[in-house]
């Protein structure tokens, strides 16, 4: 006799399998804390390279004045200019890091919520055959 109840969980097991249910198992293969550490180890490398981009664009932007104080050997202007360089950087990687540190661990506790809620709900079916047998 088919029960309609374990056809309609696992239809929703099927669904989530085939939809998010892969991307979750792949976080969940990980420890959180492995987890965020990759997260943000992407996030520092991508926020660097921008970084990059974005200050050589600036100086070619400015490249007349950026000359003139090295030809003037302003040794203030020079160390100034580099004070502010990291200052900015080290600004805009506490931000960056900061968001993705929070947005790996909610999608990290997703992930390992709906895996649980899936591992709940093939424990059920596994037991409600057993005690139709």
């Amino acid at each position: 006799m088919i029960n309609e109840e374990k056809v309609a969980v696992m239809t929703r097991m099927a669904a989530y399998e085939a939809g998010r249910g892969k991307k979750d198992r792949e976080i969940c293969g990980f420890f959180r804390s492995d987890y965020v550490g990759f997260q943000l180890l992407k996030t520092w490398i991508a926020t660097t390279i921008a970084f990059c981009i974005l200050a050589g664009i600036w100086l070619l932007y400015r490249v007349d004045e950026i000359t003139s104080i090295f030809y003037a050997m302003d040794v203030d202007a020079i160390l100034a200019l580099g004070k502010q360089a990291v200052i900015v950087y080290l600004i805009l990687c506490a931000g960056y890091l900061l968001a993705s540190w929070l947005i790996a661990h909610v999608t990290y506790a997703k992930a390992h919520m709906a895996a649980v809620s899936f591992d709940r709900m093939l424990t059920a079916i596994d037991g409600s055959e057993e005690e139709e047998e």
